[in-house]
């Protein structure tokens, strides 16, 4: 009955249920009737919009992508250039609950199979999406002469989501580390930036 959904809003209230548990115990301790339990609905409504559990989880992690991609976009409104990209990480590392939770349930689907990759690295979501965020703010620093025509954005890209990561990690699902990984994150982006303009802003350098 998968393909007879009547009401999406009821659809949309299960996924958010199936994000909270796999946000507090995991994707394998996740089941079709706890997420029905914590949706307030019978399993047979899960059955209804979903063929299997593996289905849910897919979009458990498309929901957690979007609502990375709307944080993203709510702080990078009305920025661009370094200032978009210093806004896209701040808006990734762990500084609230929220945050911790997007994290977690990332971290929960790390080697899930039946999750489909194109979920994780697809151009439009997840990992690709991230790429492509940070690759445009780099391009307009560039173009607004923030850092040299010949900077390596994609080596820049890969340096700072590799920084973005490990930030993302040090929390380890733990709220009691939110404040400290916070003000932690805060100041490690803040010199990485600073020191990347000033690395490709070297003697013998130029931005034209």
């Amino acid at each position: 009955m998968t393909g007879h959904t009547r009401d999406p809003e009821g659809r949309r209230r299960i996924i958010a249920a199936a994000w909270r548990l796999v946000a507090r115990q995991g994707a394998q301790a996740t089941t079709m009737r706890g997420i029905a339990g914590e949706a307030g609905v019978s399993t047979g409504s899960v059955t209804h919009y979903f063929t299997d559990k593996a289905e849910v989880l897919t979009s458990v992690l498309r929901y957690n992508n979007r609502r990375a991609a709307e944080r993203i976009g709510a702080a990078c409104a009305g920025k661009r250039g370094l200032e978009a990209v210093a806004a896209t990480a701040h808006a990734l590392v762990p500084g609230d609950q929220e945050r911790l939770d997007t994290w977690t349930v990332w971290l929960a689907f790390w080697g899930h199979r039946p999750a489909p990759q194109s979920t994780m690295r697809g151009a439009g979501a997840g990992y690709g999406a991230l790429r492509g965020w940070l690759r445009q703010g780099f391009t307009q620093a560039i173009a607004d002469g923030e850092i040299p025509k010949n900077a390596d954005v994609e080596h820049e890209l890969e340096h700072l989501l590799v920084l973005i990561g490990g930030l993302g990690l040090m929390t380890g699902g733990s709220a009691e580390l939110l404040g400290e990984v916070r003000e932690r994150s805060q100041r490690m982006l803040a010199e990485h930036l600073s020191a990347l303009a000033g690395r490709l802003r070297a003697p013998g350098v130029t931005a034209g």
